[in-house]
């Protein structure tokens, strides 16, 4: 049983604190600082629980003192205070705790921080589907199935929010998170793969985006011309939109991707895609799932000469969504599309059967649905993949993305079906 020390002069949270987690760990107490560093030097805890403004020795001064003793090197520390502003959090991450929950908080998720910073927290997923046209918004009573609203994705893994990419879905996600949350302050990733207007037109309607207490990083790469953010600041110059970027009143962080970005729960990476312009893919890799996100992407192979250098970049983006337990994946034209859409910046659904199946994901969930495919040419789409997987006998499922549809981490990672093995 792995052993905590709760550190806090406040003995109905001690209490609280003993009592959630003590079918889980051993849990031993201290009621001041001095007391407390004693506790734990003779305990030697895997992880510390500290509150901050304490008698004799405050949480900060705790915390510097066991990051300077080597005894403690991987030693977890959790800070639990009411002291919510902004410079007190930064500054306890900047002394050495690994997180900060504010008080008054919910077993749960005292829970969740706990057996996260431990090890014993898998990393719960819920995926989302807010956005699943491409190119243009295209509502209508022939779009319902499938949706109308462009590009948006919502992973929940556990209290982490990720968002990817910021079509006009998002409007609706920021407006569903206003109602989970209200007041409460928020705080999320979202993640564009490129600036095309059809993945950044729902940004400036993105209402948690206006309100100071809320926190967002917002990730994308430089542009040929212009940043990352200069891009965002013009489509909301007064020519295009009456507020400006800079007015979005919530705490925001621009950031150009140059590496993999460590969300805690999530790693995420990415890998450049074939589109006009510069457009990445994501990948998002946790304890127990994985989860690909390609789109625009145009196979090297169907728009160059085939040849060493188009078959390298090719494997290159199968090796990156390899093993995937879901890729979410671009699919916007027929084969016969294609012939008048070349160079365009697109794949086939056939190409991208071709690609999960050379990479060997799980699961394919077509997205980017043509504005011109209507749902009853959707379900033909979906019918057709299908018996190409048959036909293949692949371990894969196949399906259409379908806006307001979600997939727990359950759907996600269930078995493929093993392959049909036809008679003769």
């Amino acid at each position: 049983m792995k052993k905590i020390v709760v550190v806090d002069d406040d003995s109905e949270m001690v209490e609280f604190m003993s009592f959630i987690l003590g079918s889980q760990y051993s849990v031993t107490t201290a009621s001041d600082g001095v007391s407390g560093l004693e506790t734990i030097q003779r305990v030697m805890p895997d992880l510390v629980i500290l509150d901050l403004l304490m008698p004799r020795m405050h949480g900060f001064e705790v915390c510097r003192k066991l990051r300077d003793d080597p005894r403690f090197a991987g030693l977890k520390i959790l800070i639990s205070s009411s002291k919510s502003y902004s410079h007190d959090i930064a500054t306890a991450k900047e002394t050495g705790a690994d997180n900060f929950i504010i008080k008054p908080f919910p077993a749960a998720d005292l829970l969740w921080r706990v057996s996260e910073l431990l090890g014993d927290a898998k990393t719960p997923l819920t995926l989302r589907f807010w956005g699943t046209r491409g190119s243009i918004p295209s509502p209508g009573p022939s779009t319902q199935k499938y949706g109308g609203n462009t590009p948006c994705v919502e992973l929940r893994v556990g209290e982490t929010i990720i968002v990817v990419d910021a079509g006009s879905g998002i409007r609706e996600l920021g407006n569903s998170l206003m109602k989970e949350f209200g007041p409460k302050p928020m705080e999320g990733s979202i993640f564009i793969g490129h600036t095309h207007w059809d993945h950044i037109q729902g940004f400036p309607f993105f209402t948690p985006l206006y309100l100071p207490q809320n926190k967002f990083t917002i990730y994308g790469t430089h542009g040929t011309q212009q940043s990352f953010e200069e891009v965002l600041r013009m489509q909301m110059s007064p020519a295009y939109f009456p507020v400006r970027l800079k007015e979005m009143a919530s705490r925001m962080t621009i950031v150009e991707m140059k590496e993999p970005v460590d969300l805690g729960t999530v790693k995420v990476s990415y890998h450049y895609l074939n589109h006009p312009g510069i457009t990445i893919g994501f990948r998002f890799d946790a304890k127990n799932w994985s989860v690909c996100y390609l789109s625009d992407h145009e196979p090297y192979g169907k728009l160059n000469a085939k040849g060493d250098f188009s078959d390298r970049e090719d494997e290159a983006v199968a090796r990156f969504v390899s093993n995937c337990d879901l890729l979410i994946s671009e699919a916007q034209y027929t084969d016969e599309e294609y012939l008048m859409k070349k160079s365009w910046g697109h794949s086939t659904v056939t190409d991208v059967l071709d690609l999960a199946a050379k990479a060997q994901v799980k699961k394919l969930a077509l997205y980017h649905h043509d504005p011109g495919h209507n749902d009853e040419m959707m379900d033909a789409f979906v019918v057709q993949a299908r018996e190409h997987i048959s036909k293949r006998q692949l371990a894969m499922d196949c399906f259409a993305a379908q806006e307001g549809t979600s997939l727990t981490e359950k759907d996600i990672c269930a078995a493929a079906p093993a392959p049909t093995v036809q008679a003769g």
